[in-house]
């Protein structure tokens, strides 16, 4: 009797255990989506990235045209790994440039190599621009965390996070292309680093 109640409890846990891992595989791409409804801002924060940011460039682009700020803000470290003696808020720049941007719209902030430091030198922009108001363009699986990172920074500061469209990457389907696996398990690992080394919370409190 004791032998089939731990076998009926461990068929229950490992069932109990399947459903929460395909309750997460179904909800996560959406849970790491922090998208905000905005008008108009004082500037643009367009993140630093890797493959992805020829489109956060093209949408920060686009946000500009559509006159929702007078300015755009470009952010990202070195590429000296990459044998490269630029920053990629540079070559960023120089890609918006391409795009119709006219330089006297632009604000450079390099030197930052995580998100965590993105926030912290946009922080010095704001206390020395006296900006009110930053629309963050990122991707989508990384909104989540980049709303949380700056508005625990800028507190005071009304933050919209606004992602570039990817053709390669869906919520509702991430589990589908290496891609998109690749971001998410890479995103919600970075998510529990914030919380535990920054206090950041990766949900509302």
């Amino acid at each position: 009797m004791n032998y089939r109640r731990s076998l009926l409890f461990a068929i229950a846990l490992l069932l109990g255990g399947l459903l929460a891992l395909g309750g997460f595989v179904l909800t996560v791409g959406h849970f790491l989506t922090a998208v905000d409804t905005f008008s108009q801002a004082d500037a643009i924060v367009v993140l630093g990235g890797e493959s992805s940011n020829f489109f956060r460039i093209q949408h920060a682009v686009d946000l500009f045209n559509e006159h929702y700020a007078p300015l755009v803000v470009f952010s990202g470290g070195t590429l000296a790994d990459a044998g490269l003696a630029c920053s990629s808020a540079q070559l960023s720049l120089e890609a918006a440039q391409k795009l119709g941007l006219p330089s006297n719209a632009v604000v450079i902030a390099d030197g930052a190599q995580s998100t965590y430091d993105e926030a912290v030198n946009i922080h010095r922009l704001v206390q020395q621009h006296g900006w009110q108001s930053l629309i963050i363009v990122t991707d989508l699986f990384h909104t989540r965390r980049a709303a949380r990172t700056f508005r625990s920074f800028l507190p005071d500061i009304t933050i919209y996070v606004s992602p570039a469209p990817d053709p390669r990457y869906d919520a509702s389907r991430w589990w589908q292309n290496e891609h998109s696996l690749v971001a998410v398990f890479n995103e919600v690992l970075k998510l529990i680093f914030y919380w535990f080394k920054y206090g950041i919370v990766p949900f509302e409190i």
